[in-house]
């Protein structure tokens, strides 16, 4: 099935019956879904070097990654969706 999305370029789109979806092996884990669309303890901060160390805090909320960087300067960082890639939080 297509059919035309936002930008008003063709998309195709697959169309699933909720029986099929429910029993499907290939479903993510609570856990997993939080990584991919962001949730709770999801951000992480790195703040600048001081005397040659660095506050790391990955795994808190968002506010609470916004709050430690408080405006960054000095090679301050925030992630969210970025994290798993970042050389702080990454994984």
């Amino acid at each position: 099935m297509y059919k035309y999305n936002i930008l008003g370029t063709l998309a195709d789109i697959h169309i699933m019956k909720f029986s099929d979806f429910k029993n499907s092996k290939d479903l993510l884990s609570q856990e997993q879904m939080k990584r991919v669309i962001g949730g709770s303890g999801t951000c992480g901060y790195a703040g600048p070097v001081v005397n040659g160390k660095r506050t790391v805090i990955c795994g808190v909320s968002k506010e609470a990654a916004l709050f430690m960087f408080d405006g960054g300067g000095d090679g301050s960082n925030w992630c969210c969706d970025s994290c798993g890639t970042s050389t702080y939080c990454g994984s």
